[in-house]
């Protein structure tokens, strides 16, 4: 009887183990920033790997970036890529606040809250370092920039939701999340500074 009740237990934590990890994954990205429910499974796989990328970053440069200055990150790599830098901070302070170490519900990282998806296709390797973070987020809001022809509003919403969901023009169909996103950037945008492009860019309104 002993043994079998051993087992008995040994077999209820097991059960429970799946539990305790959805439990702690979630608590730890509320720790660094977003707001999952704690039982959540969305975005298990994002969420844990921005965890394991966190603490590879934090070892690795332990305290080093904690004074960085991501705000003259932001600038410079919007500068950089031709993205008007009113707009770019305007992304940076909506998305994580200028935290370099943010996580988002969904397991986005960092000051410009990249996906894992979006790092790695513009050659993010830390997304936690700012500098390199920034760099690949003005590259991606470039892109933006370039397929909605400086529509502040579409950028923000397909940086937000991913360009599959946002036209190129015609009216606005995302969620309301979304919609409240693009139009809080739009506000935040305040100062419109000038941008130099390659080439000339042609600004149409949103027709919502």
């Amino acid at each position: 009887m002993p043994a079998r009740r051993k087992r008995f237990r040994l077999h209820r934590w097991l059960l429970l183990l799946p539990f305790i990890y959805v439990l702690g994954v979630n608590y730890a990205v509320r720790r660094f920033g977003g707001d999952p429910h704690p039982l959540s499974v969305l975005r298990m796989s994002e969420k844990s790997s921005a965890l394991g990328r966190l603490a590879l970053h934090s070892v690795k440069h332990l305290w080093s970036d904690a004074c960085a200055d991501t705000e003259g990150f932001v600038r410079a790599a919007a500068r950089a890529e031709g993205v008007p830098v009113s707009f770019a901070l305007a992304v940076a302070r909506a998305e994580s606040g200028f935290r370099s170490h943010s996580i988002s519900s969904t397991g986005a990282m960092g000051v410009m809250q990249l996906m894992p998806a979006t790092a790695a296709r513009h050659g993010v390797l830390d997304p936690f370092d700012p500098e390199d973070n920034t760099r690949g987020a003005a590259k991606y809001l470039r892109t933006l920039w370039d397929r909605y022809r400086g529509d502040r509003r579409r950028v923000a919403a397909a940086y937000n939701a991913g360009e599959g969901l946002v036209p190129r023009r015609g009216q606005l169909r995302v969620p309301t999340s979304t919609l409240g996103y693009a139009s809080h950037v739009v506000k935040l945008d305040r100062r419109k500074e000038p941008v130099v492009l390659t080439e000339p860019l042609v600004i149409t309104a949103d027709t919502r």
